[in-house]
Order: structure tokens, then sequence, then C-alpha cells
């Protein structure tokens, strides 16, 4: 008898939009159950991440009814994972497992099962799982039959689970069969019926596991798969060759022992794995992977998840922020702040591959105001406030970046990078307003938009000609920029304009004390900008003082160090997050002494200059891919308070910024 196992996995990020849960609702999770529920002979299996949990149980409890029902008949089960959907090898341990014992509650509570099976959220592997999900009473979860080919397998002999284990813990893993995946819903049903009749006579189980949104949700697939009846023919046929052909549940494979043991290497699926690469190695893969003949695709591999953190410093910022928030939550020895924390672990903000990921503004915001909710939600600090400060190796790069966390407000600052701030944590209204992403070249930016077709494809090239700018340096606060004398907005905007100096990307001395508003944090570097043909030196001094009730100043001090007269223009960089573009219209401004940039969902900031100055406004939009196609995406916007001054030998330009949040 030949086993197939239908597993749908259904999710949508921590932050998305109600009205994108209920689309995919009405489009996808809704009508899916409403074919399953009109044959009988169908069985499945089926995740839902927590995320939707939360949202259904208000907005359609009666359809989590309808689940527990088909539950309760034998002909759906519910499988396990983490609730919020984090990639679970990145998490600590303690983490981990109260991530998975929150799902496995709720389905026990709200389904009346207990879940053996485990949804792996993107597949993302690591051998040592397989002891941590046994120590936490998983029996087996699915992974995709590539992990197997990199272990040496071939695909004839993935017909059933295998055992996998770790320090002597055992799980059962089953095999995730790629052509089931790439065949369902796009091949018409005589099709799959087809492949499947190719294991008739044998003792197999085969495994379609994959996201429940292409049944509905992704561009084209509601027409086909509900209004011309792809999913209730398919049901149809598997019903009417239920004589060789069986629906099943990955409970009802376990019988017998597994095929063997299956010691899997660190991977996830294929397309995951070149996503995660540099652009160049990307695109290589890619074109050897379509340049190679079937039976040696197997022995191409790419690159892994934790490459993304690499990949997008971002996304290695939002990582390090989470766990920044575990360990506070671990070591504080209460369960405050722990759901707040698991909803900041989704996986979503902290890659890209197809769809927008770590290009989504809100969805990192969620990421930054989860953690924010979690620290606050511990026990508080007694006494007068006050900036807790640590030099610490944030991100991983060797040097130490400036951590100042306060009652209202956390400044992180990288003086190796600039000496820039690129973390502005405002706790009141939950916000980062330096969760800005910079414009990175992608694979698929350059020729035809590989991966997408038709009109989609067309509006890509016509967008990537039009749109596509890349920046050379990360984009945040206090960034110090020398103009040349030609530069523009528009040049400014294009990264075109023509750095003199040396500063944007220089190590800047650092230091910090106490004074009685807050914290004062002074930055200085001893640098050149290229004037006259020659390298002019300058040093440019900033004291950031940072308050209590979350604003801040930085007073500037650029000394001509040199032994000449020299011109100069110069700008400091604000990188800012706003929710919309025109909540910060771009534009010149010419003689500003103080302006304001409200912001209805993040609350904006206010500016305020000791001197009337000029400002550059520009928006910072990237151009990624997402499943309709490419689309430009509002990041937050660069302001550039700018002046200019001929200083003689030894005469320095003062200023400061002020800036408020609303």
């Amino acid at each position: 008898m030949v086993k197939l196992v239908l597993a749908i996995h259904n999710h949508q990020p921590v932050g998305n939009f109600d009205s994108v849960l209920e689309e995919a609702y009405r489009l996808s999770y809704a009508p899916f159950f409403d074919v399953l529920e009109r044959h009988p002979g169908v069985r499945v299996a089926a995740h839902f991440s927590g995320i939707l949990y939360d949202w259904l149980e208000k907005a359609h409890p009666d359809y989590l009814d309808r689940l527990a029902a088909l539950v309760k008949a034998g002909r759906l089960e519910i499988l396990s994972g983490g609730y919020y959907e984090p990639i679970l090898a990145l998490l600590p341990e303690e983490d981990r497992r109260g991530q998975v014992n929150m799902m496995r509650d709720y389905v026990r509570k709200r389904f009346g099962a207990d879940p053996a099976g485990l949804w792996l959220a993107e597949r993302v592997w690591e051998p040592e799982l397989a002891g941590s999900l046994a120590g936490l009473g998983v029996g087996y979860t699915a992974l995709d039959d590539v992990h197997f080919f990199s272990a040496g397998f071939d695909e004839a002999a993935l017909t059933g689970r295998y055992t996998t284990e770790y320090a002597g813990r055992h799980l059962d893993v089953f095999p995730i069969n790629h052509r089931l995946r790439y065949l369902m819903p796009f091949a018409e049903p005589h099709k799959v019926i087809e492949y499947l009749k190719g294991f008739e006579g044998k003792d197999a189980v085969l495994v379609m596991a994959d996201d429940g949104e292409k049944f509905g949700l992704w561009p084209g697939t509601h027409e086909h798969v509900y209004g011309k009846g792809w999913l209730d023919r398919m049901f149809t046929l598997l019903e009417e060759n239920a004589a060789w052909l069986q629906t099943a549940r990955f409970s009802d494979c376990l019988a017998g022992p597994s095929k063997g043991l299956a010691y899997l290497p660190t991977t996830s699926y294929h397309e995951l794995s070149q996503w995660a690469l540099p652009p160049a190695k990307s695109r290589r893969l890619s074109g050897l992977w379509e340049d190679s003949p079937e039976d040696f695709r197997q022995f191409l591999r790419g690159g892994y998840f934790r490459n993304f953190f690499s990949k997008y410093p971002e996304a290695n910022r939002l990582y390090r922020r989470m766990l920044r928030a575990s360990r506070k939550v671990a070591a504080s020895g209460t369960s405050h702040g722990r759901t707040a924390l698991y909803k900041a672990q989704c996986n979503c903000g902290y890659w890209h591959g197809v769809f927008g990921g770590v290009y989504l503004p809100h969805i990192r915001m969620a990421v930054y105001r989860n953690a924010l909710e979690a620290e606050a939600a511990l026990p508080a600090r007694r006494g007068a406030p006050r900036f807790e400060v640590a030099r610490e190796d944030w991100d991983a790069d060797g040097r130490p970046e400036l951590l100042a966390e306060g009652e209202n407000a956390n400044f992180y600052f990288s003086p190796a990078k600039g000496g820039g701030l690129w973390e502005w944590d405002y706790k009141p209204r939950g916000v980062n307003f330096g969760s800005v992403v910079w414009r990175h070249p992608e694979a698929y930016h350059e020729g035809e938009a590989r991966g997408i077709s038709g009109e989609a494809r067309r509006a890509a090239e016509e967008a990537l000609k039009k749109d596509l700018v890349y920046d050379w340096h990360p984009r945040m606060c206090l960034l110090d920029h020398f103009l040349r004398s030609d530069a523009t907005p528009e040049t400014f905007e294009r990264s075109t304009y023509g750095e003199l100096g040396d500063f944007v990307l220089g190590e800047y001395a650092a230091s910090h004390s106490e004074v009685p508003e807050g914290l004062r944090v002074s930055l200085a570097r001893d640098g050149h900008a290229w004037t006259g043909g020659s390298g002019h030196p300058f040093r440019v001094e900033k004291d950031v003082l940072l308050r209590h009730d979350g604003s801040w100043r930085a007073s500037y001090r650029v000394i001509n160090t040199g032994h000449s007269a020299s011109d100069l223009w110069f700008g400091p960089e604000l990188a800012l997050a706003f929710s919309e573009k025109k909540h910060c219209p771009p534009g010149e401004r010419r003689g500003v002494k103080e302006i304001s940039f409200p912001d209805p969902v993040y609350g904006g900031v206010a500016l305020q200059f000791s001197e009337p100055l000029d400002l550059w406004v520009m928006p910072l939009e990237t151009v990624s891919r997402s499943e309709a196609g490419a689309e430009k995406t509002y990041q937050g916007s660069v302001l550039l308070p700018n002046l200019r001054r001929r200083l003689e030998a030894g005469a320095a330009l003062e200023f400061s910024v002020e800036v408020r949040p609303l």
C-alpha cells in the first residue's frame, strides 16, 4: 500500500496587518478545509503557527472548532512547532523548550490531541536539534529530501521515515518529496496520480509538505485551486484510487521500525540555501543548478540560514537584539515577558528569499517592539533614573560597541563604524527609530529578473532600471559626511555625490560619563578630507547628550588640524524610521532652524539646530523581490543637515543637532 501524507503549513509573520491575515484566511485557509470536509476519504496533517491561532481565536473561532472536529474524526493531525514560528536552531535551549511547550499546551487544550510531530520552521536543520527535540518529547518531524541527498541517500530509498540521533536521543524524520512539492498544486491532478503510480505495489510512504498559502494565496492560485476545482478534483482522484493509495497522517505511518539511521547535515531546502549566498555566488549556483543534469544536482549545496546574518547586517542586529532580550528574561528568573520575547523570535524578519522578510519595515519593527515589551515586563530597577552602559562586541565583528540603556530609551553606538548611532529605541512607543535597511545588491537585480515571469517580470525589469541604487555604507544616525563641491540632493540620494572624507566608515575613539541630564557619549576621530589634490587633516568631535526622557543632542566640532585654510562642506547623516514616506516629505529645505515630522504610527521626531542650515531629506527605498514580482519598499528617510564654511588653520566649525521624539 502506498501512503501519501499531505501536510500543509500555514503561517503569517508577527506584526503583519489584520487585512493580510483576513485575505489569507479567505483565499487559502478557509477554502482548503471547505473542500476537505466534502471528501471524507481524505486525511491530512496541518501546522498553524501561533500567530494564526491567536488571530483565529479572535476573528474566526468557529474555524478552529471545525479543525477540532476533523481531529476528533481522525481525519486531521495537528503538528506542533515553536509557537511563534522561530528558527529553533537559533534559540537558546530555554527559549526553544518554552516555544515548543507553549504550542503543545495550546494544541492539547484546543484540539484535545497530544502532538507527537513537529513542523520545523523553514526546515532549518542542525544535527543537535535531534537530541533537543527528542528531549522535549517530539517523536518525529519532516525535512526535505535535499537534506537526505546531502547525506548521500538515493531518491529511490526515500519512501519512509528514518531515525536520526544526537547524544543517544532519537528522532524520526520523514523525507519531503520535492517532486510532489512542485507538482501540487501546479500540475493537473492526474499527473500527480501518474507519479504516485510509480510506487504502486510497494510499501511506501511519500510526503508532500509545503506552505498552505500556495493553495490559494499565492498569485493566481485561488482561481486555479478553487475556482477551477483543482483541489476538489485532486481529492476525488485520491479517493477513487483508495485500493492502492491511502492518504494518511504522519501518525498513521509509525508502525514497525524505521528504514534505518540517517545523519543529516546542517542545511535547509535548496532555495533557501541559494538565497543565503552573496549575490554573485547565488547567481552562480542558480546557473549551475539549471545547467546540471538532475542526478548531479544532489551534490550542489549553497549557504545556510545563519549566512543571512552576514549578508544583511540589519538582520544580524535584529537577531542580537532578540538574544539580548532573551538573556535579560532568563536572568530575571521569572516568567515575565516570555510571550513578548517569543513573538520577537518569529523568523520572518531575519532573512530574505522570495518574500519581503527583512525588507518589510513593519515586520522588523514588530521584532523590536516585542523585544522592548519583553524587557519592560521585567521587574523595574529602583532608584533615580540612570543609564546602564556596556562596552561589548554586539554584532560579532571583533570590535566593541557602546550600548546605553535607560528608562525611556536605548542608544546603541558603533565607534568602529563611523561613530554611528544605529539603534535608538524609544520605549514609550515601542519604536526603534534606527530600524532602516540600506540598499543591498541582490542576485535577482542582474540579468532578466531570474525566477519571475510574464507581466511581473517585465515590471521588475522596468523598476530595476529606474530605481536600483546601492549604498556603499550602512545607514544610521551621526555618520559624518564631507561633501564634494558639486554634490546635490539628487546625487546624495543616489550615492553618486562624491565623499571626500574618511569618516563615514572610520573608527572613532569613544568615552562616556554620567551627567545630571543623563549620559554624555564623546566620540572623536582624526582623519582626512580629500581637498586640493591631497588629504587635508581634520578632527571631528561629537559629544552626544542622551537624556532620560529619550531625546538627545549631538554637539559637533569639526577642526581644521592642517597648516592651511580649507573649504568645508559638512553634514551628519540622520537615518530615521517612519511608517510612511509622506510623514517625512523629501526635498531640500534652506535656512532651517527647527522642523517636525509627526508620524501617527511611530510618533515621529522634531529637530532643532543651533543655527539655520540647509536640510536635505531623501527617502530610503529598496527594490526587492516578492511573490508578485519586484517591489519598491520605503524603509525610512535619510536627513542631512549641512553647512559650508572656510576654515583657517586651527579653526573649528561648531554646531549642534537636537532630536526629540514626538
